[in-house]
């Protein structure tokens, strides 16, 4: 089973629309939404469970990344990392930092 999730970065945690986010996946899949208080940081991630991460990642896009009035409200504040079942399976496939070099499948 490997894990495809999506962080929102601390510091916009808050304001970020989860209700949009959730509106736009859910014609994909459901997530599981992970949002823990820490020293008074939110940490966001919707975390999806695919046994095929490579076609989820695909359809994916389509909603978030490719959708032009969207991705601006997403792609600046998140990074996104498949893990695998084994402790050093893990991609990085989206960053807001867009000089981060990024993994494939």
């Amino acid at each position: 089973m490997h894990c495809i999730s999506f962080q929102i970065q601390p510091k916009l945690a808050r304001e970020f629309d989860r209700e949009e986010f959730l509106r736009r996946v859910r014609p994909i899949r459901s997530p599981e939404v992970d949002a823990i208080e820490e020293k008074g940081k939110l940490f966001l991630s919707f975390n999806f469970f695919t046994e095929f991460p490579a076609q989820l990642w695909q359809e994916l896009q389509h909603p978030l990344f490719a959708d032009a009035d969207y991705a601006p409200k997403l792609a600046p504040f998140c990074v996104v990392i498949c893990e695998g079942e084994s402790d050093d399976e893990c991609l990085l496939l989206h960053h807001f930092d867009t000089g981060e070099k990024l993994d494939s499948f």
